[in-house]
């Protein structure tokens, strides 16, 4: 499957580029793709000019592509992943394979994601719907050098629109097969002659949609429903002030995942059967969507900010400060043991609760000297606070509550500078000075009987502070007015950790190292045949040290054994758990491609393909999954819970990726004319466990969207007839073992909505 896809996606790519300019040259050359305007280097700049790997995705393109959510931005960029969790706002992304291994609340996310500028703390903070969006970048690799908060996998930026200056306004609806249901509304124009104003509202449903057995019922569904506010103001002429705030809230029931596969080993046919038995009538499967269960999941969770961004002009120079305050909080409750009884005996229930403060200033030279640059500061202060409790619902009562509270403030001076030494090249030089502080308390009580429970753990703080240097150096050589080339070398910092999560007890663990990186990039972007193609490829090289990830340790820091007199015991007797560590050095490589093609002028395409080579160069102390355990895999037994895991690939990042869009107008002579839009994207097998479980890879796949737009001539409403995943094809978000002691060998898998065919119809109409 591996070379199938990987080389259908190359001559894809390739057939397209070759089409597009068969067709471009028979034309007279005058239908010159649009500017993408991109801000990726704190300033306006054409995409084609900036000398970093960045995708720009505007608004029209995530509408004609159906893209309400930010976790949707990976079916259109291929080098972008999920790493998705029982609900949305419990994932993470991962860039070039390069995400957040960690459950630990002291530990920073590997890829940073921003709205209009603000860096959220907490990776479930930005996955949120796409509300009156003007675009998002997604910048790749290493950045730090022109951002607030450093990241060590990249940068996902959503931009929403400003206030206008004349009255506008559109409405939005949908209804989607099977009961969802999503609508929007947006408001915008002047107050006064210096004072704006834009509002936004969208809200969804989406019925449940995974039959529960035990009561006839239905999971996975959500309701969520979002608003933000805009005001634009301009009290003098050379100072622009901009007030947001947004609110967004989630509730859902999405975290019910379906038995994949259970399958005797080792001579346990009767107790595999006994478990078939109890959840029947549900049969494990890797396209089961169904499950068996009494303890019902849910997830609540909401997030919201203000923000003040200033711009004054001062003289040529542009001073900018984004000042801005956020709280996000989500707490849940799901099933641990796939079945219709409690065997596992316990239940668990977790809430967080975070605030950040920030604050960012930047100077910006004018944009016409022989040396440019950027200059900022930058502070953040975040704290988390988690409850998490575990309660014992079989035999004597008990339970255990771990309370935690983590305090980070992070501090940096940043910048870059590009010097224009003739007109064809230019040398950019970056660095980033950070300094991190972070403190935390944690406290663990007991109640009842200890049974399957974590022994108590008195108040003790921690804390730990650590400061880095990162410097980037870039050449660039513009080659003709309608290409440019460049290579760089930038380095990458991720703060110092501790693992603060409900199982251990983090004071008596080691704190973990930063994480930091050396990433190469070499990169082309072309525009071809009088501007009518538009191609830019990117090859890369990074390579991380102290790669920080979990591995399952027991709390004094050794793995978890047998007894010498029961070399056959359950290793979940063991009170052990999964530590935070530096694991050691992951490398990743590859090749990304992006193309834009007017073919005709009524005939366009889109696309990308990406070949990520993502592995762990050395781990010698790698966690074993408990199916790997419960049949001694390797190195895995039921007295080993380690292995060694280099030369493994990282998790949540398949080899090959790509997507092709295409999209037809035909005009008429009405009042509408008729756009004909179709997609597929397709993807190499993945896999969803840094243990290399081989029960936990999922086969490559592809997907095909189909869809007719009426287009008003007068450009105030549009009519979209969809069909999405015309095939029906299911695929797996993510693959889980199982707890070898509750079900052994078995696993399970989680799935959105879009892992089956759905068809619906969406109405939009701009009234002013």
């Amino acid at each position: 499957m591996k070379i199938t896809i990987g080389r259908a996606l190359v001559a894809i790519t390739f057939l397209v580029a070759s089409e597009s300019a068969v067709f471009a040259q028979s034309e007279n050359g005058s239908l010159v793709l649009e500017e993408v305007v991109v801000t990726a280097t704190k300033r306006e700049s054409n995409l084609q000019d900036v000398a970093v790997a960045v995708t720009a995705l505007g608004a029209d393109l995530l509408q004609a592509a159906q893209i309400n959510s930010v976790a949707e931005l990976t079916f259109v960029i291929p080098s972008l992943n999920m790493q998705r969790g029982g609900n949305p706002r419990s994932s993470s992304f991962a860039i070039r394979g390069i995400g957040t291994q960690s459950f630990s609340s002291a530990a920073e996310p590997s890829v940073s994601t921003m709205l209009d500028g603000v860096v959220m703390g907490r990776s479930g903070q930005s996955f949120m719907q796409l509300l009156d969006v003007e675009r998002v970048e997604v910048l790749r690799g290493p950045q730090g050098t022109l951002f607030g908060k450093n990241s060590t996998g990249g940068v996902v930026h959503v931009i929403t629109k400003n206030p206008s200056e004349e009255l506008s306004g559109d409405l939005m609806g949908t209804a989607v097969s099977e009961n969802e249901y999503r609508g929007g509304l947006t408001v915008s124009g002047p107050i006064t002659d210096d004072i704006g104003y834009r509002f936004s509202a969208v809200g969804s449903t989406i019925d449940d949609f995974t039959d529960n057995a035990y009561d006839g019922d239905k999971l996975n569904g959500a309701d969520e429903w979002s608003v933000r506010g805009k005001l634009r103001w301009f009290p003098v002429a050379d100072l622009e002030l901009k007030w947001a705030s947004d609110y967004s809230d989630l509730s859902n029931n999405a975290s019910a995942a379906p038995l994949r596969s259970l399958e005797p080993f080792g001579g346990n046919e009767e107790q595999v059967q006994a478990i078939l038995d109890n959840i029947a009538p549900v049969r494990p499967g890797e396209e089961n969507e169904d499950v068996n269960i009494n303890k019902l999941p849910f997830s609540n969770s909401d997030s919201w900010g203000h923000s003040l961004e200033a711009n004054w002009e001062v003289g040529e120079f542009v001073l900018t400060s984004i000042t801005a305050y956020r709280e996000f909080s989500v707490d849940g409750f799901g099933d641990l043991d796939s079945q219709p009884t409690d065997v596992f005996g316990l239940d668990q229930f977790g809430n967080t609760d975070q605030n950040q403060f920030t604050q960012e200033l930047r100077l910006l030279s004018p944009a016409d000297g022989k040396l440019t640059y950027v200059a900022g500061l930058f502070y953040f202060d975040q704290t988390v606070k988690r409850n998490f409790r575990r309660n014992a619902v079989i035999g004597a009562p008990g339970e255990a509550v771990a309370n935690f509270e983590v305090d980070t403030k992070n501090w940096a001076a940043f910048g870059e500078a590009t010097w224009h030494f003739n007109a064809a090249w230019r040398v950019i030089v970056g660095a980033r000075y950070t300094e991190d502080e972070l403190d935390f308390t944690f406290e663990r009580t007991l109640s009842g009987p200890q049974i399957g429970l974590p022994a108590p753990v008195a108040q003790t703080p921690g804390d730990t502070s650590e400061n880095d240097l990162s410097p980037k150096l870039a050449v660039q050589w513009d080659f003709s007015d309608e290409g440019m080339t460049y290579l760089s070398y930038a380095e990458g910092y991720k703060g110092p950790a501790f693992d603060v999560a409900f199982g251990v007890d983090p004071v008596d663990l080691p704190r973990v190292d930063p994480e930091t990186s050396k990433s190469w990039e070499l990169g082309v972007k072309t525009t071809l045949l009088d501007g009518r193609v538009r191609l830019n490829t990117a090859v890369f090289y990074s390579v991380y040290k102290d790669f920080q990830s979990q591995s399952f340790f027991d709390p004094d820091g050794t793995p978890p054994t047998c007894p010498d007199d029961e070399p056959d015991c359950n290793i979940g007797d063991d009170p052990g758990a999964f530590i935070l560590i530096n694991a050691g050095e992951v490398s990743t490589q590859g090749v990304e491609l992006d193309f834009l093609a007017q073919v005709t002028e009524n005939l366009r395409l889109t696309g990308g393909v990406a070949y990520v080579d993502a592995s762990i160069d050395d781990y010698p102390a790698g966690q074993c999954s408990g199916g790997q355990v419960f049949r001694s895999e390797g190195e895995c037994s039921r007295a080993n819970s380690l292995q060694d895991l280099s030369g493994g690939d990282l998790p949540f990042s398949p080899e090959w990726k790509g997507n092709l869009a295409a999209s037809y107008t035909v005009p008429l002579e009405g009042s509408f004319d008729l756009i004909f839009k179709s997609m597929v994207r397709a993807q190499d097998e993945i896999q969803y466990s840094l243990s290399q479980d081989v029960n936990t890879i999922e086969d490559g796949y592809a997907v095909f969207d189909a869809s007719v737009v009426f287009q008003d001539h007068s450009d105030r409403w549009t009519a979209t007839v969809f069909v999405k995943n015309i095939a029906d094809k299911f695929y797996a978000s993510a693959i889980l073992p199982n707890n070898p002691n509750i079900a052994p060998n078995a696993y399970n898998h989680r799935y959105g909505k879009d892992a089956g065919r759905t068809f619906g119809l969406e109405m939009r109409y701009r009234w002013f």
